[in-house]
């Protein structure tokens, strides 16, 4: 896991967050991430994505669905990533993941990005970047050789 950039927490407190990717993983954090004071914005070019996501944090206005593209500059700036806290791209692969990342970061200027690259060879190639890759690949292998 490499931490590029700056931690959300030391940016201030959170209080809009974009996701981009409504599968699994996005909507859990998604869920996660809704209470009172926060919106939390998700973004998915599949309106059948949006059954992740639990209608009653929907209705309350704590989590709101957007049906873009998130590679495309355009649909993250209709969406309002611009004025996110912070953007985390969770989509199901890392070529969609870095690109909606670095618009986020680079172009739109989001403070704090977060970026899901399920291929930890790919990560040395952004760390530069000044965007925080997670991989899955390497969270499990250090949880488990944790438990060894």
């Amino acid at each position: 896991m490499a931490n590029n950039g700056a931690p959300a927490s030391a940016t201030g407190p959170l209080n809009r967050v974009a996701i981009g990717g409504c599968g699994r993983t996005g909507a859990s954090i998604a869920a996660a991430l809704c209470r009172p004071g926060r919106t939390v914005h998700i973004l998915d070019a599949s309106v059948d994505a949006f059954n992740h996501l639990s209608r009653d944090v929907v209705e309350r206005g704590l989590l709101v669905p957007y049906l873009a593209d998130i590679t495309l500059e355009s649909e993250l700036r209709k969406a309002g990533v611009q004025d996110s806290d912070v953007f985390i791209a969770t989509a199901g692969t890392d070529a969609v993941n870095i690109m909606a990342a670095q618009i986020a970061r680079h172009i739109l200027d989001v403070n704090s990005v977060v970026c899901r690259l399920d291929d930890p060879v790919k990560r040395d190639l952004y760390e530069g970047l000044d965007i925080t890759t997670i991989s899955h690949t390497e969270i499990l292998r250090d949880l488990a050789l944790e438990r060894l």
